[in-house]
């Protein structure tokens, strides 16, 4: 029995019925008729709908290739930035409070300003590569300074030149690191992206504007179907972020094993 309880699987489907009870108990205590709060019952009824409509699609496509844009470009800044400062200290100190005014900036603040600086259109793209990019420069920079130094000074030894230390010694030792920063950033991108599509207004064809409709219109049933479809895709991103950190902590221990 306490096997089963500690189980983690089981633990997470416990609490997966935690959230729909609390979900079912929150519809009946604040509405009855699925205007404002609507049932598990209801939105499920509303997602099957619009797994049948073609927008719904096209719409998660539009959102997904938009966000892979934004985040495909703060991924390549951030690899370029987090390997110079991973390997020079004091520009690390230099970005630092660049990285500081990055993540701490209000979001909603931050799609107004870039509004009022681009096209409302491509301002979910601009918020998308501000917000992940620190969190991917962190990711690089501190895989980078957990290298052993015992390897760079091999390296050294042994005459290799900076720039094939870097690109064949150490990012290939901070891919690990490299590799959970995209997973973790990457859900947090297409929530971003999709927050950025409800505040602007002028984005087409997305989920954000998917939303926003469902809203004007009253369908609080639809608001929250297309949430449960994002909610799916976190869930789906969420395991194989959990299944990269259990590689990247066995390859860890075997690593250090081996030492």
């Amino acid at each position: 029995m306490k096997r089963f309880i500690s189980n983690k699987f089981t633990i997470f489907f416990l609490g997966v019925v935690f959230v729909v009870i609390v979900w079912l108990i929150g519809s009946l205590i604040f509405d009855k008729n699925g205007a404002i709060f609507p049932s598990p019952a209801l939105t499920m009824q509303s997602f099957g709908e619009i797994l049948g409509e073609k927008k719904t699609y096209v719409g998660f496509g539009y959102t997904f290739l938009r966000m892979l844009i934004g985040f495909g470009f703060s991924f390549i800044l951030a690899l370029i930035f987090g390997i110079i400062a991973g390997n020079h200290q004091k520009i690390y100190q230099f970005f630092k409070p660049l990285m500081i005014v990055f993540k701490s900036i209000p979001t909603v603040a931050l799609v107004f300003v870039l509004i009022v600086m681009s096209n409302a259109r491509d301002a979910p793209i601009y918020v998308v590569l501000v917000i992940c990019f620190p969190i991917l420069y962190e990711g690089i920079v501190g895989g980078i300074k957990s290298i052993d130094p015992f390897v760079i000074s091999a390296s050294k030894v042994d005459g290799t030149r900076y720039l094939k230390s870097i690109l064949k010694i150490k990012v290939p030792l901070a891919l690990p690191y490299i590799i959970v920063a995209v997973v973790s950033s990457f859900a947090l991108s297409f929530k971003i992206e999709i927050m950025a599509e409800v505040v602007t207004g002028a984005t087409k064809n997305g989920l954000g504007s998917s939303i926003q409709n469902a809203y004007s219109m009253g369908e609080m049933s639809k608001v929250f179907a297309y949430s449960f479809l994002v909610i799916i895709f976190m869930l789906l991103v969420t395991l194989i972020e959990e299944v990269t950190k259990q590689v990247t902590k066995r390859e860890s221990v075997v690593k250090s094993n081996n030492n």
